[in-house]
């Protein structure tokens, strides 16, 4: 009995110790977790914080690319130059309804509809871009008067002294690349023209520079031919003896590459890029000279085939390699989303496939995008011929966007879209996706 007593006795003893071990190691297991949870909240919290941080309202589109959000393309039919991109932010979107949309309909009232301007609440809302252009030739004409040098041998030594007015003096020798077709040359011939002066190109499909001596900018295009690697006997170009962009850089774009393209800073302050209309028509033309006649390459209301899809893609990667290589890091560049014809049906079909792909290989890279031609895109009223965009509307809208990405690329801008004009830097890692199809 006195043995069975001691068994008894050790054994709660075990379990009064056991016990002991669990509350103190459940203590212990609680206690970290209570500080893992209390980590993991205040990450929660600090994460929220700073998200509402980025949504009050005087910050709300801190980082947002207006030209790339959804909106509206105001065109004042008896003047261009008022046209301007709104889009549709919080401002819009949180408006107050009109009355002729009210349910039920107000007594008396019947739903028409006339043509009126943008309300100015929206005009001036801070989500709504500046008209640039409009600022920059006011000052271009101001400067002018300035100076006594006739327009035809004025050069930015003319203007040195009065660089910085108007608040503009970030302007002050930019230099912007456009590596694309004969839109883009058109863009830098009409923009040339807002400012009474015409663009030098040596010859057909090379180069052309723009320069404006009241801002020392100089705006270049290089003709960009598309992804062939060789000048084929099918080509239908019959000037043309460059193909390849290797060997067009060599042999028409690197002489301005040093007296042209690199500016005070050493390198383009702006490069866009795109190759479409180039490839579409070349496609087209393989397709017909090599292949038989009954082939399904060989129509044109068609979608790429998988091959060409390779090719391009392989061309248009090592196309932004060079980009890189000739210019390295750092410089703000672009790809310019590719334009449609002005009667665009399925021909254009591949036309958008090859839009997909670059802007693709252009995130990748790290570019961003210039959605210029998506916003006119159906507006066929705005084109000069088949291809073309005309000088009016279209070009006064890609005026006003190319200088507004100078702007953001300098640190000049509006303070109430902070950071957004704080150097490209400042947003480059919010707008490097293309975000579509």
């Amino acid at each position: 009995m006195v043995a069975i007593a001691c068994t008894g006795r050790r054994t709660v003893g075990v379990l009064f110790a056991i016990s002991a071990i669990f509350m103190v190691g459940m203590f212990l297991i609680s206690e970290s977790f209570s500080r893992a949870s209390w980590g993991y909240a205040q990450q929660v919290q600090e994460h929220w914080s700073n998200v509402l941080q980025h949504s009050d309202p005087t910050k709300i589109y801190n980082c947002a690319d207006p030209y790339r959000r959804p909106g509206y393309l105001y065109i004042d039919s008896d003047d261009y130059k008022k046209t301007r991109w709104i889009p549709y932010t919080e401002d819009f979107l949180d408006a107050e309804t009109p009355t002729a949309a009210e349910y039920p309909r107000p007594e008396g009232m019947d739903v028409s509809f006339n043509v009126t301007t943008v309300d100015e609440e929206f005009v001036e809302s801070a989500s709504t871009p500046r008209l640039w252009a409009t600022e920059v030739l006011a000052e271009d004409s101001s400067r002018r008067k300035a100076v006594s040098t006739p327009t035809k041998d004025q050069t930015a030594d003319d203007f040195v002294d009065v660089k910085d007015e108007g608040d503009l003096g970030w302007l002050w020798g930019r230099r912007v690349l456009l590596l694309g077709d004969s839109v883009d040359r058109y863009m830098i011939q009409f923009f040339c023209e807002e400012f009474g002066r015409k663009m030098h190109q040596p010859a057909p499909h090379t180069t052309a520079t723009c320069e404006i001596p009241t801002f020392n900018l100089t705006l270049v295009h290089w003709h960009f031919a598309g992804s062939m690697t060789y000048r084929p006997d099918w080509w239908w170009m019959d000037d043309m003896k460059e193909i390849s962009f290797e060997e067009r850089f060599t042999n028409l774009w690197e002489p301005t590459l040093d007296t042209k393209v690199r500016g005070p800073t050493g390198q383009p302050d702006l490069l866009m890029w795109q190759s479409g209309l180039w490839d579409q028509r070349a496609l087209w033309e393989c397709a017909e000279a090599r292949l038989p006649e009954d082939h399904p390459l060989g129509e044109r209301e068609r979608q790429l085939a998988w091959e060409e899809v390779r090719f391009v893609a392989a061309r248009i990667r090592k196309f932004v390699g060079f980009l890189d290589d000739t210019f390295g890091p750092g410089v703000p560049t672009m790809f310019r989303a590719i334009t449609m014809h002005n009667e665009s049906d399925a021909r254009d079909a591949n036309l958008y496939e090859l839009d997909r792909l670059s802007r693709a290989i252009g995130e990748r890279a790290g570019h961003e995008m210039f959605e210029w031609a998506r916003i006119i895109t159906a507006f066929s009223m705005l084109y000069k011929d088949q291809t073309h965009a005309a000088k009016g509307p279209a070009s006064w809208l890609w005026a006003n966007m190319m200088l507004e990405y100078l702007a953001r690329g300098a640190g000049a801008g509006d303070e109430d879209r902070a950071p957004y004009f704080g150097g490209w830097e400042a947003c480059h890692q919010h707008l490097r996706g293309w975000g579509g199809r």
